[in-house]
């Protein structure tokens, strides 16, 4: 495993180790009160899962290949997808707190780029020029680790956090499909149709193994006794690329997710 991988192996394991600690460390504190003067106050430790959904829009540049020839140049794209982990809320006081995230997100997004004009022979046998478009449709998700912190606000459940983001990039595949816009009386031969895809699942060749964001959100916790229901919307903004250079493809994206969430603190 490379050294920079074994780094964030090692943070996140010291990160989890904190947090397992400090629940110990509630619990102990709850017992021995015969010792103290006085019962120092239990913070809240929630824990749970969260799942939700994410909208990615895509700065990008890369060439995609058929048989290693270039097919298109594209550029910006968008996609939507799912997100889903578990989470940690950390109080350190009744309104600071830390709050750890290990998530898969689905990062899937749809390319589109025109073709150059072909001049062709119609059932005339006149010339016509023949307009085309390139779609890709990539496939790409990550395991994020979001090592956030954040305020609550007056205890009123409402919070804002933010913090640094770290991705091992899982997949980097896509399908290459060219299309004919007109005239729409022309077909591909293969196909039969004014669609045909040329390429299935094939690797980006550039695509790297971390990718790195900044990211804030806002959220509320709902308290129901022990437990806490928890929407939260957040923004991510990247600083690095998943593609390695030449080419380029850095996501933004906005995601919300609602987690379902156990106190084992206070």
């Amino acid at each position: 495993m490379p050294y920079f991988a074994q780094s964030i192996c090692r943070c996140v394991a010291t990160l989890l180790l904190a947090l397992v600690l400090a629940v110990a460390a509630q619990a102990q504190g709850g017992r021995r009160t015969d010792i103290l003067l006085y019962q120092r106050p239990i913070l809240p430790l929630f824990v749970g899962i969260e799942g939700g959904y994410g909208q990615w829009t895509n700065e990008a540049s890369f060439t995609v290949t058929d048989s290693k020839l270039p097919c298109a140049l594209f550029t910006d794209g968008e996609g939507t997808g799912p997100v889903g982990g578990v989470k940690g809320m950390l109080y350190f006081n009744r309104w600071f707190f830390f709050s750890p995230r290990i998530r898969y997100e689905t990062r899937s997004g749809t390319f589109l780029t025109p073709l150059p004009d072909e001049p062709v022979r119609d059932e005339a046998n006149a010339i016509v020029q023949l307009s085309q478009e390139a779609q890709v449709d990539a496939t790409m998700a990550t395991f994020t680790f979001d090592p956030l912190v954040g305020i609550e606000i007056a205890r009123t459940g409402l919070y804002l956090c933010g913090g640094p983001s770290a991705s091992l990039l899982l997949d980097g595949s896509y399908d290459y499909t060219e299309r004919i816009k007109s005239p729409s009386r022309f077909t591909y031969v293969a196909t039969g149709t004014t669609e045909q895809g040329l390429v299935d699942g094939a690797s980006f060749q550039q695509y790297q193994q971390f990718a790195f964001d900044l990211r804030g959100g806002a959220g509320f916790i709902l308290r129901i006794g022990k437990f806490g229901l928890n929407p939260e919307v957040f923004y991510s903004f990247p600083l690095t690329s998943a593609l390695a250079s030449p080419d380029k493809l850095k996501q933004t994206g906005i995601v919300g997710t609602f987690s379902i969430l156990y106190n084992l603190g206070e």
